[in-house]
């Protein structure tokens, strides 16, 4: 599984996380059919605020693992063009906005929380499996927190889905580095947060 990461990880992370300037798309959807997608808007850099954003490196790679093991559809950024790109315009254009969402992202702040979850401008009693998520969190020993000052989701996915739709559909994910650096801590990837993933995924199954 670690080396599986390692090669998915590898086009990201081309010329200093700008990704693949091969890529016939910006965006990669891989459809299985599943009512919920996993997306990595930021696995490489992207073009935001009018200038460029770093790459919340890893979390490309996690996503199409996660997607393929678990036979669930993802939509990840590829590489890097210099203007605004939006995973929400791609939703609209291709019809996705019926679906679920766990939008993964990373952080680098040192704040005292593994995992922070944001839900944007609903209530968590809106979601129909955030409380179900922090039970797992829970169980695997992850601190975990809705809508932290700093990542509510107002702005990027969650935020333009809610606008558009004003549906509780997305939930974005954001992550420390120990929990997608397989590189430098391979037993946390590997033994806490792809089974976290794993469970939450099957929440969307049932």
């Amino acid at each position: 599984m670690l080396d599986t990461l390692k090669k998915y990880n590898e086009p990201f992370m081309r010329d200093h996380s700008h990704g693949d300037s091969l890529s016939p798309d910006i965006f990669a959807f891989t459809d299985r059919g599943s009512k919920l997608i996993l997306s990595a808007p930021h696995a490489t850099r992207s073009f935001e605020n009018h200038h460029e954003k770093i790459a919340d490196v890893y979390t490309g790679a996690l996503v199409q693992l996660l997607g393929e093991d678990n036979n669930i559809s993802t939509i990840v950024r590829t590489k890097f063009v210099p203007y605004l790109t939006r995973v929400a315009d791609y939703i609209s254009d291709h019809k996705l906005e019926e679906h679920y969402f766990l939008d993964i992202h990373g952080f680098n702040q040192p704040i005292d929380y593994d995992i922070c979850l944001g839900i944007g401008h609903f209530q968590e009693q809106d979601y129909p499996y955030l409380s179900a998520i922090l039970s797992l969190a829970a169980g695997y020993n992850l601190r975990c927190i809705v809508n932290h000052p700093n990542y509510k989701g107002l702005y990027g996915l969650t935020g333009s889905y809610q606008q558009r739709w004003h549906q509780p559909n997305v939930i974005q994910v954001e992550l420390q580095p120990y929990l997608r650096d397989f590189y430098h801590h391979p037993d946390t990837v590997l033994n806490t947060t792809i089974p976290f993933f794993n469970d939450v995924i099957q929440l969307y199954s049932k």
